[in-house]
């Protein structure tokens, strides 16, 4: 391990902590998608948090947010790896077009520890079982619909997660001929603002829909605005299970039928502890670490007005 004094991260709230791995400090490094989105804020707070339980208090940790821009993301790789970090932790802002950054990190010996999205050529993956999510969410939006009407997919930036997330989704619907597909081409590009605006138009567009998919609750807070500004009855269903969505279920609002619950505490936890097990295996010259990777799948659970309150919020 690399010795180094422990130095305070970019931002406050993730703060730097002193730690005894073998009488030297851990140096990571983690790149996520949007530090405005709650989701990746509580991701990133459990990733310290864990770091420090694991390897005591000497642990630093760098933080970056790549805002889904492919170069930037690289550039920050490549930052990581000048720190000369221990761990790389990373929600690819592109599965494949970070696949030869992430392979030539790799095999100069740093192990990058794909979270929340897959990415090409890492160590280990660690994500929400997306298509699973997707599934059980149109799977209640089916049965708030009684099993008919026309749907809107809101889709969103193409990441591995959003792009099982509306595969799950259809997967569901198509057991039920009387629900149409009506569009999945708009990116709410995972905020409210897109949201809002995927949604003011689609109400223009389409004389009728009765039920929206949202690949995020951000998304879905944003069409739930355009929605009560155009006084329509249509009902939304999405994933994520944050805060805000639990205050929707929990205040019965009008549109809100639920959403499918990610669980970053979880993940975080499940790839520390991943993360942990690789370091260990260096001191072991015949481990291959080829037969090291792995792929852990977090199961969701589906949060709706009758049982929000027995959900904890993020």
């Amino acid at each position: 391990m690399r010795t180094s004094k422990a130095i305070c991260g970019l931002l406050l709230f993730i703060g730097c902590v002193l730690s005894p791995w073998s009488q030297a400090g851990v140096v990571a490094g983690i790149s996520v998608s949007d530090l405005t989105n709650p989701y990746f804020v509580t991701m990133v707070r459990s990733l310290r948090d864990e770091l420090q339980t694991t390897f005591g208090d000497d642990v630093r940790l760098l933080v970056r947010s790549s805002a889904y821009n492919h170069p930037r993301q690289v550039r920050q790789l490549e930052e990581f790896v000048a720190e000369k970090v221990d761990l790389i932790f990373l929600v690819a802002s592109d599965e494949y077009k970070i696949g030869p950054a992430v392979k030539n990190i790799v095999s100069q010996g740093t192990p990058i520890f794909a979270i929340d999205v897959r990415a090409s050529g890492a160590t280990a993956t660690i994500t929400t079982d997306n298509m699973q999510a997707g599934e059980i969410a149109c799977e209640g939006l089916a049965s708030g619909l009684k099993t008919q009407g026309n749907i809107l997919i809101i889709n969103g930036p193409q990441v591995s997660s959003v792009i099982e997330r509306v595969e799950g989704c259809k997967l569901a619907l198509k057991q039920y001929p009387h629900l149409v597909v009506i569009s999945d081409s708009l990116n709410g590009t995972a905020s409210i603002e897109g949201g809002l605006e995927s949604m003011a138009y689609a109400l223009q567009a389409y004389s009728q829909i009765d039920g929206v998919f949202a690949i995020n609750d951000r998304t879905a807070l944003g069409a739930e605005q355009a929605i009560v500004q155009a006084n329509a009855n249509t009902l939304i269903m999405s994933v994520d299970g944050s805060p805000a969505a639990r205050d929707a279920l929990i205040q019965k609002r009008k549109s809100w039928l639920g959403t499918a619950t990610q669980f970053p505490d979880a993940m975080s936890k499940e790839a520390v502890k991943i993360a942990a097990h690789w370091l260990e295996s260096q001191d072991d010259v015949d481990v291959d670490v080829d037969e090291m990777r792995t792929e852990v799948l977090i199961p969701t659970k589906l949060m709706t007005p009758n049982n929000a309150q027995s959900f904890t919020a993020w």
